[in-house]
């Protein structure tokens, strides 16, 4: 009977343990593909392969976007978008340059020469494949909204491309030939 009476008080503490040991390791959260907005909810989400890939939102101590992150000035528009903690699809970074960005349209994304500024690159965790566009793999990134004089300046728009490992990178036998980015979006404020 002592013993019984020992379990029933010793019940509680052990529940409370595994409570504690879910905040020390939390589960991963599922990921979604952001909705798409226009108000500067820095957000950066697509489909990779058809599977959901969806940036980290964090900022700094101080308040600045580290990712997603866009810099824009003179029409150069970059936007990195990095991703952590998630183990579906191995790509963790997003690239993008364009240039000649004056406000909402429709801008080629193909091979990243110094005659065309404008393409895509896709990193795999420790940058151990490289995939990105090129003449034959291109895609386009569509600003849909830029704001660059309101109260929080912002970008807008949505994303689609193709991608192919970059010079002729081993590529690891579990990883895609090609990428297939679809339905893209973000909506990123801009750093002043």
């Amino acid at each position: 009977m002592l013993k019984k009476i020992n379990l029933l008080l010793l019940l509680p503490l052990l529940m409370g343990c595994e409570d504690a040991t879910d905040k020390l390791f939390p589960e991963p959260q599922p990921v979604n593909l952001p909705a798409e907005t226009q108000r500067g909810a820095n957000t950066f989400g697509c489909r990779m392969n058809g599977q959901t890939w969806e940036a980290n939102n964090t900022s700094t101590l101080m308040g600045h976007v580290l990712t997603p992150n866009i810099h824009y000035r003179h029409g150069e528009l970059r936007i990195d978008a990095f991703r952590r903690l998630q183990v579906v699809g191995p790509v963790t970074n997003f690239y993008f340059t364009a240039a000649h960005v004056t406000g909402p349209g429709v801008y080629p994304l193909g091979a990243t020469q110094p005659e065309n500024s404008s393409g895509a690159k896709l990193e795999t965790t420790n940058s151990l494949v490289e995939y990105s566009t090129d003449a034959k793999h291109t895609g386009t990134l569509t600003i849909t909204r830029l704001d660059t004089t309101g109260v929080h300046p912002f970008i807008a728009g949505r994303f689609e491309l193709r991608a192919v490992p970059h010079g002729g990178s081993n590529l690891p036998t579990d990883f895609p030939a090609e990428l297939l980015i679809t339905e893209g979006r973000f909506d990123i404020q801009l750093r002043r």
